[in-house]
């Protein structure tokens, strides 16, 4: 059990580092439908052809893989919060029935 600075301390860490996972899963997104589209849309305009084709449905493979890597990524996040959430409520309230236990006396 640790004291209530450390569970503060333990519990801002677990935060700011799933708030670090949301926002590197927003650059995935963004770099799979927005970056990749625009470079799909490049290589349509100025190549045009049955391997341009194959190219191209690579291309959107590998985006659709992106935005699902990133799904999951917002998944992990979400779940790091709950988890942090209930450890952080589950060790507060361990540091307060810590604090009011009274110990009886054996003889």
């Amino acid at each position: 059990m640790g004291s209530s600075t450390e569970i503060e301390m333990h519990f801002a860490e677990i935060m700011h580092l799933a708030e670090q996972i949301e926002m590197l899963a927003g650059v995935l997104k963004s770099a799979a439908e927005d970056k990749l589209m625009q470079i799909v849309c490049k290589n349509r305009a100025c190549w045009n052809s049955r391997c341009a084709d194959i190219l191209i449905r690579k291309e959107a493979g590998i985006g659709a893989g992106l935005l699902h890597e990133a799904d999951k990524l917002y998944e992990i996040e979400e779940q790091m919060k709950q988890q942090a959430k209930k450890m952080y409520q589950a060790e507060c309230m361990n540091n307060q029935l810590a604090a009011t236990r009274i110990y009886s006396q054996q003889s």
